[in-house]
């Protein structure tokens, strides 16, 4: 499937869930915290796949990969459906933004630095005071992040495809391919350190990186992720999948929905970082309703907050969550990190497990690199212990 950068774990622990899953009970795994859906694909298709991820776009990933009616689409028929609609639009944006781009390719081509630094501070004050719903009608990326977390012709290219998806395509399964095929390319042309919490802010040492990002066409790798697209397992195994858009924690209380699953992984945050800040771009990108863009880091004003990145609020937060599960009467996969933001996080997760499942749980600990958000609070990865912690509802042998 796609790259899409997401500051997850999970890939290198979906084997060993995968491998715990087996003596499990039977019924649809949910993936609680799906993200880019790491978990999902490893188990597909032995089981049915239910997943769950409070931002769209991630959801979204996981109804095209578990959920297509149709399988993934042609990718040159794509590009023919779509090709004129983008042509002709970028032919008006070029005319429409033909000073910005003319001082952007000069400052590129001279590798200017101060040009492009004042670009990137002029388009963040600006951005920040376009309000919430305000916009030109298929401008949005253009007026919001030109010059920031993209360059001025990138910005085109991404409102100019989305203009031509909404026109040649519609509503639809189709349309849901071609979004996730976009969040791959900007991913690749995005001024980030791999994530979009802040845009690179233009320097003499970064300058080559932001030079070789800006020189990357959004509808180049458009095209070459529509190639990329992929489903997992039969129709018929799809059919039976869900895809939910939710809060964990309301979701779980919600056992009708849930009738069906006998095993639910559960990835929750584990810091105090609030996950929704480096994703907020693609979750706009899907969207695309012109939210406000604020601060540096040009965040939309209603972004997700979890009560598993709040220190006052995690552990009760992790009691529900064990809690909820057990009273749908499903087995448990739990992954949490020695170091997370739950304090004594192992005793503390042990014991609530032993209070709801009445005995505790099997540990298998894993020595592997947690990302440290781009370095924001040193290293930009650290050696931690991940653990699994495994509660089943049934009679354990031995």
């Amino acid at each position: 499937m796609l790259a899409i950068s997401y500051m997850g774990t999970k890939r290198p622990l979906a084997p060993v869930v995968s491998d715990l899953a087996t003596d499990c009970q039977d019924g649809a795994c949910l993936d609680l915290f799906a993200g880019m859906c790491a978990v999902g694909q490893q188990l597909a298709p032995v089981r049915q796949i239910w997943s769950n991820d409070l931002q769209a776009f991630a959801s979204l990933v996981a109804k095209t990969q578990f959920c297509s009616a149709e399988g993934a689409p042609d990718p040159v028929a794509v590009q023919l459906l779509l090709a004129d609609a983008f042509y002709r639009q970028m032919g008006l944006m070029e005319t429409e933004y033909a000073n910005a781009l003319t001082l952007e390719r000069g400052a590129l081509a001279s590798a200017d630095c101060d040009v492009l630094l004042n670009a990137f501070e002029s388009r963040i004050f600006v951005a920040n005071r376009i309000q919430a719903g305000a916009g030109t009608r298929h401008r949005l990326f253009s007026e919001r992040y030109a010059g920031t977390y993209f360059g001025v012709r990138q910005c085109a290219e991404i409102d100019g495809i989305r203009w031509a998806i909404d026109t040649a395509v519609g509503d639809g399964e189709l349309k849901d391919w071609c979004l996730v095929a976009l969040c791959a390319a900007i991913s690749r042309c995005a001024n980030t350190t791999g994530h979009f919490a802040q845009p690179l802010t233009p320097k003499n040492s970064n300058l080559a990186k932001l030079i070789n990002q800006r020189a990357r066409s959004v509808w180049e790798e458009f095209t070459n992720a529509l190639g990329r697209l992929s489903v997992f397992g039969t129709g018929q195994w799809r059919n039976q999948n869900r895809v939910f858009q939710a809060d964990a924690l309301s979701l779980m209380r919600d056992a009708e929905a849930l009738a069906g699953v006998g095993l639910v992984y559960a990835d929750p945050p584990y810091t105090s970082d609030q996950y929704s800040r480096y994703y907020h771009i693609y979750e706009t990108l899907i969207l695309y309703d012109y939210p406000a863009a604020r601060g540096r880091g040009l965040y939309r004003d209603d972004r997700a907050v979890s009560s598993f990145s709040h220190s006052t609020k995690v552990r009760a937060a992790m009691d529900r969550l064990i809690a909820s599960v057990r009273n749908i009467g499903a087995d448990l996969i739990l992954s949490y990190p020695s170091n997370g933001l739950l304090p004594s996080s192992r005793e503390q997760i042990v014991g609530m497990i032993r209070e709801y499942y009445g005995r505790e749980p099997e540990i298998v600990p894993l020595v592997h690199s947690h990302s440290t958000m781009g370095a924001s609070k040193g290293s930009a990865t650290q050696q931690v212990v991940e653990i699994l912690y495994r509660a089943r509802v049934g009679n354990v042998a031995g």
